[in-house]
C-alpha cells in the first residue's frame, strides 16, 4: 500500500467471508482484526461448494489443493419415498462442474483459518462482538461488549444473514429481510443408517427429511426443511430451537427416518437453525462501512452458492480496496458494481429450477419427481439447476488485483 500508516481495518464475522477477506486484506496490506461472537471458529452444518471462480480465489489463497483433498466424495444421492422406497437415484457428482469443490464446512473453516499463517497482520478475536458503530469523515468509533473501544479506517461486516453491523449501520433487519417460507435444521447425528458417502432425501409435503453420510471416516448430518408462517425465537437457546422442531415434525413420525432423526436431536451440541431467507439491499455500503456476503446479499442454502459468492466478494472487496489505496469513496462502488449481478443472479437461483422447490402436495411431489427423474436422464432441460447454477456460478470475471 502507498500509505505511509497502515490503514487498520475490522471485520466482523469469522466465517467464510470474514476469514477470506481477512486473509485478502492482510495481504494487500491492512491491519486487520475479525472479531467474532463465537469463542471459537464455528463447526457444524451440511458441506458447502466453491464452485468456478470461488475454486480459483482458493487457489489464489494457497488452500485450492488442501481444498480438493478434503472434498467430499458422495458414491449416490438417492430420492426416497415417504416409506424409504427408493424412487430413484443418481450419481453422487450430479450436476458438479469439474472444477467445483464440495466441501465440508469445518474443514473449509480450517483451511481457511490456516491461511493466515502466510500473512503478516491479520489477527483474530474470538469472544466479542460490536456492540455500537459511529463514523464520521476520518474513520470509525467501535465499541464492543467484552473489550475497550477502538478506532478503525474501516468496517466490514460479514456477519451473516442475521448481520449486526446492517442493524447498527443500516437499519432493522427486517427491512432487507425476504423470507422463502421455511425454516432449516441442521445437526450431527450417528450413522444410524448404515450409509457410506450417500445422501439420502425424502419428501413429504412441504417438508424435506434428509441424511447425508460424508465417508465412513467423517460426519453424518441431518436436515429438516419445513414450510412455516414467520417464527419469534431466540436464536441463542439451542434447545428451544430443538422444541420447535420437533413441533413442527410431529405428525410425521410415521414417515421414513422421522422419529429416530428427532430421538437424535436430543444430543446433538452443534444443531444449526434458522429461516430459510435471502438479502436484498439498495446499496451494501455506507460511509467507511461495508457489507460482505451474507450480510448484504444472502442467497439462501437451498442452492448452495453462499460461500461462493462470499468467497469471492471478500476477494473482490478487498482487491478494490488495495487498488483505491483504501479509500472507501472509490472501493466500496467498485466493489459492488462488480458483485451485484453475479450476487443477484445467484439469489434468483432458489426460485428458477424443480430440485430447489418443496412440493406442498404428494401430488405435486409426484410432478417434482418426476420431472426431476426426466432433467437427470437426459440432462436437455436448460432450467435444471444444474444449468441455471452453472451460469450463474460463472457470471463474473475475476480481475487480478
Amino acid at each position: 500500500m502507498a500509505n505511509e500508516r497502515k490503514m487498520k481495518v475490522l471485520v466482523s464475522g469469522a466465517g467464510a467471508a470474514g476469514q477470506a477477506v481477512g486473509y485478502w486484506l492482510a495481504r494487500h496490506g491492512f491491519e486487520t482484526t475479525v472479531v467474532e461472537q463465537a469463542p471459537a471458529p464455528r463447526i457444524g452444518g451440511f458441506a458447502t461448494d466453491l464452485r468456478g471462480p470461488a475454486a480459483e480465489v482458493a487457489d489464489r489463497m494457497g488452500i485450492g489443493d488442501g481444498c480438493r483433498e478434503a472434498r467430499v466424495r458422495l458414491q449416490e444421492i438417492a430420492f426416497l419415498g415417504p416409506h424409504g422406497d427408493v424412487q430413484f437415484k443418481t450419481d453422487g457428482n450430479w450436476n458438479a462442474g469439474g472444477d467445483d469443490i464440495e466441501i465440508l464446512r469445518d474443514d473449509l473453516s480450517s483451511l481457511l483459518h490456516s491461511a493466515r499463517e502466510s500473512v503478516d497482520g491479520l489477527d483474530y478475536r474470538f469472544g466479542d462482538s460490536i456492540a455500537s458503530i459511529v463514523q464520521d469523515d476520518d474513520g470509525v468509533d467501535v465499541t464492543f461488549v467484552n473489550n475497550s473501544p477502538e478506532r478503525y479506517d474501516l468496517v466490514i461486516g460479514a456477519d451473516g444473514l442475521h448481520s449486526n453491523v446492517r442493524s447498527l449501520v443500516f437499519g432493522p433487519e427486517h427491512e432487507y429481510t425476504k423470507p422463502i417460507g421455511h425454516y432449516v435444521g441442521i445437526f450431527t447425528i450417528p450413522n444410524l443408517f448404515d450409509m457410506d458417502s450417500q445422501w439420502f432425501i425424502c419428501t413429504l409435503p412441504g417438508k424435506l427429511v434428509s441424511v447425508m453420510q460424508y465417508g465412513l471416516d467423517k460426519h453424518t448430518r441431518a436436515m429438516f426443511i419445513y414450510s412455516s408462517p414467520p417464527l419469534d425465537f431466540d436464536k441463542r437457546d439451542r434447545e428451544a430451537q430443538k422444541a420447535i422442531i420437533k413441533e413442527a415434525m410431529k405428525d410425521d413420525i410415521e414417515y421414513w427416518a422421522v422419529e429416530r432423526l428427532l430421538g437424535a436431536i436430543d444430543s446433538a451440541d452443534d444443531l444449526y437453525f434458522d429461516e430459510v431467507a435471502q438479502i436484498h439491499m439498495p446499496t451494501w455500503h455506507d460511509g467507511r462501512v461495508c457489507l460482505l456476503g451474507d450480510a448484504g446479499y444472502a442467497p439462501t442454502l437451498l442452492a448452495g452458492q453462499g460461500t461462493s459468492i462470499a468467497v469471492v466478494g471478500a476477494y473482490v472487496l478487498a482487491g478494490e480496496l488495495k487498488r483505491a489505496q483504501g479509500d472507501p469513496s472509490v472501493a466500496f462502488p467498485k466493489y459492488e458494481s462488480a458483485m451485484r449481478h453475479y450476487a443477484e443472479q445467484n439469489q434468483k437461483l432458489v426460485f428458477g429450477a424443480e430440485e430447489f422447490r418443496i412440493p406442498t402436495s404428494w401430488e405435486d411431489i409426484e410432478r417434482r419427481d418426476a420431472e426431476v427423474l426426466k432433467i437427470m436422464e437426459t440432462g436437455e432441460d436448460d432450467r435444471t439447476g444444474g444449468a441455471l447454477l452453472r451460469a450463474a456460478a460463472d457470471s463474473i470475471e475475476l480481475q487480478d488485483y
